[in-house]
């Protein structure tokens, strides 16, 4: 949904290597000021499903050798306890997700939808340049950057990602649709949502049924139980 970041941008290869240096001091900072979950919580562990199911796919079906991947292959996503919703990348495969980003999605392929648009931020190299034309807002100790022509990359491989999977692409419009915008950003999201309804025109929706484990995880932190 966003990317925080202090530098950001390259085309494609692998990891440069102030993308990884500016990674590794983000989570330290990150692990120093915000509450995060432990690796093995069953929260993070599902997302963490969702990623080893999403990386392979990339992999096989499409041409990977062209993206820009984490050093060493290896992502890592973890999860913090704020309800607010907000998911965002900070480069090397380092991704962070809300609690409350459970409690914004309403089906499980839209957090699936989520996790392909921060990976696909890594995949296409957008962790390695300062960007001129990008504007930012500050949040605690980062910065939020925000790209219109980045976040429509992402969305599109996120799109091209889900194809190839079983859960629908049309999932990741209906998160732009829904996902409450600054007034700066406004802009922005209609013109994501365009790009969007143009490449999913002629997509058909296919059926889908949220699992059982993923709608336990929504229902724990929907009643309040944001703390366990």
């Amino acid at each position: 949904m966003a990317v925080f970041a202090i530098c950001h941008s390259q085309l494609a290869g692998a990891a440069c290597n102030s993308e990884i240096r500016n990674a590794t001091k983000a989570s330290e900072r990150i692990a120093a000021e915000w509450p995060l979950r432990l690796p093995h919580d069953a929260k993070t562990q599902y997302v963490r499903k969702i990623v080893d199911y999403l990386a392979p796919v990339i992999k096989l079906n499409m041409e990977s050798g062209h993206f820009n991947w984490p050093s060493e292959g290896k992502w890592e996503f973890l999860l913090i306890r704020d309800l607010s919703a907000n998911a965002y990348s900070i480069g090397n495969g380092k991704v962070y997700i809300t609690d409350g980003t459970y409690n914004f999605v309403e089906t499980e392929a839209e957090l699936a939808a989520i996790i392909a648009h921060e990976m696909a931020h890594q995949l296409m190299g957008h962790f390695c340049r300062n960007d001129k034309n990008s504007a930012a807002r500050g949040i605690g100790s980062f910065f939020q950057v925000l790209n219109k022509a980045r976040e429509i990359e992402a969305d599109s491989l996120a799109v091209e990602i889900l194809l190839h999977t079983h859960f629908p692409p049309q999932a990741m419009l209906a998160v732009v649709e829904r996902m409450p915008v600054l007034k700066q950003a406004v802009v922005q999201k209609k013109l994501r949502i365009e790009a969007l309804e143009k490449q999913l025109k002629d997509v058909k929706m296919i059926p889908f049924t949220s699992s059982p484990e993923f709608l336990r995880i929504k229902q724990s932190l929907s009643a309040g139980h944001a703390f366990e």
